[in-house]
């Protein structure tokens, strides 16, 4: 997360700056942490025989946080570090780089709600806390790579190079 929108952001344009952005984060940060109630850990969990039933189980709240959160929050910056890697290669357009993002919008949807949906069942109240506050900074980097997109294609995408989508830096 932020790992190439940020500085893209921060060199290239003035769209945010770094303090506004700190400031955006740590409100996000205290209001998740003052609208979170405390942990519940004390619960026996359904067994799930197939994959399916335990995505059903972390869909419905049913499962410890930390399987509702580490994988697809693991799996999803990997897809962003690797779709970020090759649009700075220039084998990827931009285009296809948002065709990624799309690709990814349903199970981002589903990641968000189990993982609100699972917060309560952790140990500690900050680790609740900072599970839903990360999903909220990955929205919020969703928008800067839509900002980057839509408005600085220029700063991100060597446009000079993807003839075949040159239509998409203007």
């Amino acid at each position: 997360m932020f790992i190439n929108s940020l500085p893209t952001l921060f060199t290239f344009t003035d769209f945010i700056s770094p303090i506004e952005t700190v400031l955006i984060l740590i409100s996000l940060l205290l209001l998740v942490h003052f609208s979170t109630r405390e942990a519940l850990y004390d619960r026996a969990w359904p067994a799930a025989p197939t994959p399916y039933q335990a995505l059903l189980n972390i869909w419905l709240g049913q499962a410890p946080l930390w399987k509702a959160f580490w994988p697809f929050f693991i799996f999803v910056n990997g897809v962003f570090l690797y779709i970020d890697y090759r649009i700075m290669n220039v084998t990827f357009t931009i285009a296809s780089w948002k065709t990624v993002h799309g690709m990814l919008f349903i199970p981002v949807i589903w990641w968000i709600v189990s993982v609100w949906r699972c917060a309560k069942y952790t140990r500690y109240r900050f680790a609740s806390t900072l599970a839903k506050t990360l999903t909220l900074y990955f929205l919020f980097d969703c928008f800067l790579r839509f900002v980057i997109s839509a408005y600085y294609p220029n700063s991100f995408f060597d446009c000079r190079l993807l003839v075949m989508e040159y239509g998409d830096c203007f």
